[in-house]
């Protein structure tokens, strides 16, 4: 069974959750509206496995299975290892660590313990389950950006989106989907009507600036009227939850003569996830996903690297070469390369970019081995741009399929990473970050059994490893503790 048909089985329970939890952000008074949440291809293609098994074959007295069903998922919390905790000494402040804790029904915000900003260090309130997906500091280490489903209804197309915020939590601002804060939009206000063409089950539509959506009549033809959108707004939206079908569309307003308008929806979607800023904070990258369905009606995505400009709004594609899988990105501290993770049948790759996403070449190439198939995923450069840290995604397929991620090192003039953590089968570290030091870096741990997906796992916890002596040690130990981020420049209270 392929990789992205395995996440797609994982995030099937997920469902369960989202259908019931993710929402828009409510105002007071506000019904939540439930929404999935959405897989994304982060694994190889069908013909990846086909030709693995038809071409590199262990043994010819074994007979091939060409699609092994991997073990049912069994995630349980993780153990640590009897390494002690780390206490920062009196001389060396403790970093200032950021990252996200999971909540009553799912919900996910983000605490910084050791800024003690907000309220008792939570910096966000979001109501949704599972509503963030990465979370990173801007360079200079003056905000703080996340990649998630919060109030994703107030995009014009996206499910998943892209936000800025201060590191006390303040001046929270969604970046992506042509986003208007209702209380700056400007008036006058009109009452829009009209209908959702195409829809089915639960039918909501917003407008661009508008306070809150408004339920369609099925009875009626699915007709609306939304009242309080301002005369200037761009854009209307239209989503519908059937079951565990999605459909969504908008289209282009124009409301100086108000007549009633047709939304048409369709089973498609968009969003982001992953985030990595530019040094000036007004550029950045992130990995944009694409589905709709096939003729089986299952989901189909294509992934790509993004490269999105805040003040122009323009957005502009990574080069991939031709027959590469994307696996996210990240911006260099000199803001002239951008590193990423490539794979293909054949290998993975550290790949490198200018800084308008054109491509260098391979910083790193690993074979896979006869039996696996290696993935280089999330590459982090250092605060120094000495080095990369990155995540090696091991899927052993033959026969029994197991699956493991390790973190991984590229210093300046090797040919071979460095292994900062080697997990056993059935274990992963992934979404990593640097200390400002440069010389230990954090991440999150968990155990799980099948194949790894975008969506969170149910238990994980944060640690570090020092990358001159890597000896791993664990920060926490709730089993709820996720995205661990950084700040690159220290600055203490």
């Amino acid at each position: 069974m392929p990789r992205y048909h395995v996440a797609l089985l994982a995030l099937g329970a997920c469902l369960c959750i989202g259908l019931a939890a993710l929402s828009c952000a409510p105002a007071p008074g506000e019904p939540v509206t439930a929404t999935p949440d959405y897989a994304l291809l982060e694994t190889r293609t069908e013909e990846r496995l086909a030709a693995r098994l038809t071409a590199q074959a262990p043994a010819p007295t074994e007979t091939p299975t060409p699609t092994p069903a991997p073990p049912s998922p069994t995630p349980a919390p993780i153990t640590p290892a009897p390494t002690p905790t780390p206490t920062p000494g009196a001389t060396a402040p403790a970093p200032m660590l950021v990252y996200v804790l999971k909540g009553a029904n799912d919900t996910t915000n983000i605490i910084a313990p050791s800024i003690g900003a907000g309220d008792n260090g939570v910096l966000t309130h979001f109501p949704e389950a599972l509503s963030i997906d990465a979370l990173v500091w801007s360079k200079e280490g003056d905000w703080l950006a996340l990649a998630g489903s919060h109030a994703f209804i107030r995009s014009r197309q996206n499910e998943r989106n892209i936000f800025f915020m201060r590191p006390d939590g303040s001046e929270l601002r969604m970046v992506t989907g042509e986003y208007l804060d209702p209380a700056h939009a400007p008036g006058p206000y009109v009452t829009l009507e009209g209908v959702v063409e195409g829809g089915s089950g639960v039918c909501r539509v917003i407008a661009q600036g508008a306070v809150s959506p408004v339920e369609t009549d099925e009875t009626q033809g699915f007709a609306f009227a939304l009242t309080g959108v301002p005369q200037e707004a761009a854009w209307a939206r239209a989503i519908c939850q059937d079951g565990a079908d999605t459909f969504q569309g908008d289209i282009d307003l124009a409301l100086q003569a108000v007549e009633p308008v047709a939304i048409p929806v369709q089973a498609k979607g968009q969003g982001w996830r992953d985030v990595s800023l530019a040094p000036d904070s007004l550029r950045l990258i992130g990995t944009f996903y694409e589905w709709e369905l096939d003729e089986e009606g299952a989901r189909r995505y294509r992934v790509r690297g993004a490269i999105y400009d805040l003040e122009s709004n323009a957005l502009s594609w990574l080069d991939l070469p031709e027959g590469m899988d994307y696996y996210g990105a990240d911006w260099s501290f000199d803001g002239e390369r951008i590193v990423g993770g490539l794979a293909n049948e054949e290998a993975a790759y550290l790949w490198e970019w200018d800084a308008q996403g054109r491509s260098v070449g391979a910083m790193l190439t690993l074979d896979n081995p006869e039996d696996e198939f290696l993935t280089i995923v999330r590459p982090r450069w250092s605060p120094q741009d000495t080095g990369v840290v990155f995540e090696l995604h091991r899927w052993y397929w033959w026969a029994d399929p197991k699956f493991r991620t390790d973190l991984m090192l590229l210093e300046p003039d090797q040919e071979e990473p460095i292994p900062l953590v080697v997990s056993p089968w059935g274990q992963h570290v992934t979404h990593a970050a640097w200390a400002a030091t440069g010389m230990v870096v954090f991440y999150q741990s968990y155990a799980q059994e099948g194949d790894i997906g975008p969506v969170l796992p149910p238990y994980a916890d944060i640690w570090s490893v020092p990358i001159e002596e890597p000896t791993p040690a664990p920060w926490t130990d709730d089993g709820l503790s996720y995205l661990p981020a950084i700040r690159p420049y220290m600055e203490f209270p």
